[in-house]
């Protein structure tokens, strides 16, 4: 499993401790690291948008609050790869996932 970052970071939503149990099992996946909680008016749809960075992507998962997840992985290439794993795993076949790519200097 992944080393948590700073122990107890923070606590996970209940549609991104779905993601991160996915994660937990893949290989690659040197750390996983949730950020702030924030409650959103809407609920109901369940979406995640990927956002590569050089570590690796962050993934905005959002449901009936948004959570960020910073997923840090051992090679970049690995990354795009992990994603796709996400994208066919049948357990999280109720998210809509998008993707994109943060450019440096944005």
């Amino acid at each position: 499993m992944p080393k948590p970052r700073g122990r107890e970071h923070t606590s996970l939503t209940e549609t991104a401790r779905e993601v991160v149990r996915v994660l937990e099992r893949i290989p690659g996946v040197k750390m996983i690291a949730p950020g702030e909680i924030n409650v959103s008016a809407r609920g109901g749809a369940r979406f995640i948008t990927v956002v590569y960075t050089t570590a690796g992507f962050e993934m905005i998962i959002s449901g009936q609050s948004v959570q960020k997840v910073a997923v840090h992985v051992d090679t970049p290439p690995e990354a795009a790869a992990i994603v796709e794993l996400l994208v066919h795993h049948k357990k999280l076949q109720g998210f809509t996932i998008k993707e994109r790519e943060r450019k440096p200097g944005i």
